[in-house]
């Protein structure tokens, strides 16, 4: 089920009917009831390779590297990792 979650991402990220959101906002509500997590960065945040998928690169100053960006969400099932979070990263 987690393309048809990245498919309404995108159809709303497009500026897709209101009911895609419902619908989506249904299905993201009985999954996470039976123990989906997101794994979701905010940028800023520090690259955890264990949480995270760098697909993407920018030079950065002195320090770790962190979330610039996330190009795909990431997800977890009742703790254990299913997918990582796509993102770029600065640093």
């Amino acid at each position: 089920l987690l393309p048809v979650l990245d498919a309404a991402d995108l159809a709303i990220a497009h500026g897709a009917d209101e009911a895609v959101g419902q619908i989506a906002g249904l299905l993201l509500d009985t999954l996470v009831k039976e123990g989906l997590e997101g794994v979701d960065p905010k940028p800023g945040e520090p690259f955890d390779p264990t949480q995270h998928e760098a697909v993407a690169h920018e030079p950065g100053e002195d320090g770790g590297p962190e979330v610039v960006d996330v190009l795909r969400a990431g997800y977890r099932w009742k703790g254990t990792l299913l997918r990582p979070a796509m993102v770029k990263v600065r640093g």
